[in-house]
């Protein structure tokens, strides 16, 4: 994705998603705002070790992981700060890149 936009803004993202895709990642970004994400810290990171998609096997070991952080209060009144991993695989296709499959995870809050 050229832009993950946490304000919901969906035309930002919406070209890089693929069409299987695009409802799920949509309320994906409605979700992650609705839980507190407020914040991309820096832009994504291409990694070569990321985890086997079981849903995709065909992704392999190629991902773009992008850091999140919010404040969460909503199932966990006083954690100061929300962080989180977001991971993209993604596929060639037309001379771009097309998001296949995510992933999300929360992590340990550092408090």
């Amino acid at each position: 994705m050229h832009r993950l936009d946490v304000d919901g803004r969906w035309a930002a993202s919406e070209g890089d998603v693929s069409a299987a895709l695009r409802q799920t990642m949509r309320d994906f970004q409605a979700t992650i705002r609705l839980n507190g994400v407020r914040e991309v810290r820096g832009p994504g990171a291409l990694r070569n070790d990321c985890p086997p998609n079981h849903l995709v096997p065909e992704a392999g070991k190629d991902c773009f992981v992008y850091r999140l952080e919010g404040s969460q209060t909503l199932l966990a009144p006083g954690v100061p700060r929300l962080r989180a991993r977001f991971r993209l695989w993604v596929e060639p296709q037309d001379d771009s890149w097309q998001v296949i499959n995510y992933d999300y995870e929360v992590l340990p809050s550092m408090r």
